[in-house]
């Protein structure tokens, strides 16, 4: 079974689960579904590539992979009397990016806006609601998450030849989020809501080719995420309009070197918004 399947199967079955129970005791259980569309500006970058080559002869070399986005996102929240809550998630983004490297601040090679780029990414968390304040709940949470994203530029030509840049990356990140959500509800219509989150990557990998070159995979050692957001929601005869800016940061560490060379470290800034409904 693949591996980007697993957290898709372990979300349904938790799902399947948990709704087993509200159904005897429907009472008890608050449902809200979520939908969402989304935008995010993607800026990619590995900041020292060539790490084991002499500097005065070369200079630092760099890659960056930039490019706007559009998707969608969904959820799920079921909440235990007004308290515990479980929360399947996935988000869905394409576009197509510019990749180019360059010597210290020159552009040495770029490509247009033009690579095909797609990164999903299913979650289940797990929480609790402790209201501080009558007004003020803070919400703590935990769960998993995966994360892949794929690039395909086999078809894609560079600035600098006008060959084709002929290389195809998916990155795979499993990661444990740690996080918790401030809601402050100014009224009955209007209310604002604080996430911040911290993501442990304890598994990531890349699978690589280039021409030439056979299939490779990186295994990188681990890595972090932090990501925010800032939501101002409005309810409307049972339904919840919301307003969402956001963003996510990737930290991510050297791979091991192989015959093939190896992943190096890389950041990723994706910075979007996102507008909801919520019912």
């Amino acid at each position: 079974m693949k591996k980007k399947y697993f957290l898709m199967i372990v979300c349904l079955i938790g799902l399947w689960t948990i709704t087993g129970y509200a159904k005897q005791e429907d009472k008890n259980y608050k449902h809200l579904f979520y939908i969402g569309f989304s935008y995010a500006h993607y800026n990619y970058r590995e900041p020292d590539v060539m790490q084991d080559v002499d500097y005065n002869l070369y200079g630092v070399r760099w890659v960056r992979d930039v490019g706007d986005m559009w998707g969608g996102s969904a959820s799920y929240r079921l909440t235990w009397q007004n308290k515990a809550f479980i929360q399947p998630e996935l988000s869905l983004l394409y576009g197509k990016n510019q990749y180019n490297w360059g010597q210290k601040k020159r552009i040495v090679s770029k490509t247009n806006h033009s690579i095909p780029s797609l990164i999903f990414e299913p979650r289940l968390t797990v929480g609790w609601n402790f209201p501080v304040h009558k007004s003020i709940t803070i919400s703590p949470y935990s769960g998993i998450g995966y994360r892949f994203k794929s690039d395909d530029s086999d078809d894609v030509k560079t600035s600098r030849t006008g060959r084709n840049l002929g290389h195809y990356r998916k990155s795979n990140y499993v990661y444990i989020p740690l996080g918790a959500s401030a809601e402050y509800q100014s009224d009955k219509a209007w209310s604002i809501t604080l996430k911040g989150e911290y993501d442990w990557i304890f598994r990531a990998w890349h699978v690589d080719r280039s021409m030439g070159d056979p299939t490779t995979t990186f295994k990188q050692p681990n890595g972090y995420g932090l990501k925010g957001e800032a939501s101002v929601s409005y309810l409307y005869n049972k339904i919840i309009f919301s307003l969402t800016p956001y963003l996510n940061y990737w930290n991510i560490r050297n791979s091991k070197r192989t015959e093939w060379g190896r992943e190096p470290y890389n950041i990723t800034w994706e910075t979007g918004l996102k507008l909801g409904v919520t019912f």
